[in-house]
């Protein structure tokens, strides 16, 4: 295993790893493993939420580099995040050859996602579950959930024009807002509030606000105010997007 390939496997993994949705400590921890896993010199390993960069100095002084960007567009994925992490402790216990390493990183790749089915099921349940947190009734419920399948379709369709998560979260708000309107007007639902925050709480961006406040306490201050950042710019997009119907109505 030579320096360079070393390097464009892990930086291939990191990318992957920062795409599902990994925390910063645990991609540079993840890609460094990988690296010294064959031994070939003193590795360095810096991330942000879609940058990766890594050095290797190697045993004869020689220096090597890689970066790459991480897509934006996607969305956190546990799945292929926990496939990623497999591979990374494979290839840390076994030291395999190059050729096989990338036959496994395809087979990573073609990790299948959920289908528009269970985003849409997903959906549904948790959107009529919230609204009843919220203190809507049953009919409530059932209004969130219906609303709860079409935001699900439209953000897989957005998915699918790659938008990128505030434009969704505008469009899925103004949707959610407009159509728990329209329920409430035809009779399928009594309190309008309830049935919308129970969809919203679909929407909020919680996996990011936790991942901000672990990346905080490990001390990446960076990533963290990037993700909360984030998390603030999709809290805005959401009350954007609800404003702006309202507002109409």
């Amino acid at each position: 295993m030579t320096c360079e390939e070393i390097l464009a496997i892990a930086a291939r993994i990191g990318q992957g790893l920062l795409e599902s949705g990994a925390e910063a400590y645990r991609v540079e921890n993840s890609v460094l493993h990988v690296v010294d896993a064959y031994n070939l010199g003193e590795c360095q390993v810096f991330s942000i939420p879609n940058y990766l960069h890594i050095d290797l100095t190697g045993k004869d002084g020689s220096t090597h580099s890689k970066m790459c960007r991480a897509s934006s567009l996607k969305s956190v994925d546990l799945e292929q995040l926990n496939a990623w992490n497999q591979l990374c402790r494979f290839i840390s216990e076994t030291r395999p050859e190059a050729a096989e390493i990338w036959t496994q990183i395809a087979a990573v790749e073609q990790t299948p996602l959920y289908s528009l089915l269970m985003q849409m099921l997903a959906y549904a349940v948790g959107s009529g579950a919230f609204a009843l947190f919220w203190g809507g009734i049953w009919l409530d419920a059932a209004a969130a959930a219906v609303i709860g399948c079409a935001v699900a379709a439209a953000m897989y369709i957005m998915g699918r024009l790659e938008a990128n998560l505030f434009y969704k979260s505008i469009l899925a708000s103004a949707l959610s807002a407009l159509l728990a309107c329209l329920f409430v007007h035809l009779g399928f639902g009594i309190n309008r509030s309830e049935i919308i925050i129970g969809v919203f709480m679909t929407l909020l961006p919680g996996v990011m606000i936790t991942n901000f406040m672990r990346e905080i306490i490990v001390g990446d201050w960076l990533t963290g105010i990037t993700k909360l950042m984030g998390a603030l710019l999709i809290a805005a997009s959401i009350a954007l997007g609800t404003g702006i119907v309202l507002a109409l109505i």
